[in-house]
């Protein structure tokens, strides 16, 4: 099953990255870096992260390579993978600082983390502005947190093995991956001091830069690193995981349903295609609620009641299901064909996508 594999190759995400960050510990001469490494890991190595975009990699990797030299380089693209998971989670740094979030994963976010460490040492001292200066120190160590986890990514890959050749294409995708990421922010963070009204487009098209691309971009490192070919196995291959990364956020919107609706997210599909479909009664009801302070039982049983009646709810599950199959379609046109192990997981994650239920 899809799960027990997942599940496997996240303890080989996460042995990976207990030796990244012991290794990078142990050669950090100052002890307040070597405080901050410390704060960085625990943040990372939080049990619930699903370390989706390195499992990506490595599939993609043992997908293309030839079968004779797996086993001699299975430990190596591991070490490689992790790449993307410190890309990857210095953007929910940023993120969860953008948002404003105290909490990712059941756990404090990186900010709060920092900003309750602060508080502790500041607890029974009298300092002039001691809040706003926790603050400060939360938001200004973030900002560095999540550039440095870009750039320690950067240099696990400028650091590999692999031919020059393959490595600089590597690094090549994966500062577009970067630069995709920073585009999402901006513009969802243009579009909410703007007061903008997210159309499904635009809320398409931060899903493809925030969320898709980084899919996309995994598969293809990895596929790269392999010495694939680039029109008929790493092309088709990130074309599909582009459309499964699509499917990914919409599964996302609609696991996260009742969350979003007490949050009163404006930015989320269900609530967009809601809004789309709303008579003057359901608009001016959606209106009012959202812009109540706190919403009862009753009030959020209304919002789900209206995303039904405007099949909000259905439009958004036949979105995410087209995108999977659209997916699978594209990966029948890999050629050579995937490894017969990691082609029985893209389409098998690729149905997981869509139907998980977490």
């Amino acid at each position: 099953m899809i799960e027990d594999v997942l599940k496997t190759e996240k303890k080989h995400v996460d042995i990976e990255l207990e030796k990244y960050f012991n290794r990078l510990y142990k050669t950090e001469k100052d002890v307040l870096l070597k405080d901050f490494i410390t704060q960085l890991e625990g943040f990372v190595m939080n049990k619930k992260a699903k370390r989706i975009h390195p499992i990506l990699l490595n599939a993609a990797f043992s997908g293309v390579v030839n079968p004779m030299y797996i086993d001699d380089q299975i430990d190596q693209i591991r070490e490689v993978s992790i790449a993307v998971e410190l890309l990857h989670s210095g953007h929910l740094i940023h993120d969860d600082l953008l948002d404003d979030d105290d909490m990712r994963r059941g756990k404090p976010s990186f900010h709060t983390q920092l900003k309750n460490e602060l508080n502790q040492i500041y607890k029974d001292i009298d300092i002039h502005r001691k809040d706003e200066l926790i603050m400060s120190y939360g938001r200004n160590m973030s900002i560095l947190g999540g550039t440095q986890g870009y750039l320690l990514g950067l240099d696990i890959l400028k650091s590999t093995k692999f031919p020059k050749k393959i490595k600089l294409l590597a690094i090549n995708e994966y500062t577009k991956a970067m630069d995709f990421l920073l585009k999402g922010q901006l513009v969802e963070e243009y579009m909410k001091y703007n007061n903008i009204t997210m159309t499904l487009e635009q809320y398409l098209n931060i899903a493809e830069l925030q969320r898709a691309r980084l899919f996309e971009k995994s598969s293809k490192i990895g596929a790269i690193l392999a010495k694939g070919n680039i029109h008929y196995q790493i092309n088709p291959l990130s074309e599909a995981m582009l459309s499964i990364g699509q499917a990914h956020a919409i599964r996302d919107d609609i696991i996260d349903l009742e969350h979003d609706i007490k949050a009163k997210n404006h930015s989320k599909i269900i609530y967009i295609l809601a809004i789309q479909n709303t008579d003057e009664d359901q608009s001016k009801i959606l209106n009012e609620l959202y812009h109540k302070e706190n919403l009862t039982k009753n009030d959020i049983s209304t919002v789900k009641d209206i995303f039904t009646k405007t099949n909000a709810l259905m439009i958004a599950e036949h979105l995410a299901k087209n995108l999977v199959e659209q997916a699978k379609n594209t990966l029948k046109e890999i050629y050579p064909d995937l490894n017969r192990e990691q082609k029985v997981f893209f389409n098998e994650f690729s149905e997981f996508v869509y139907d998980r239920k977490f």
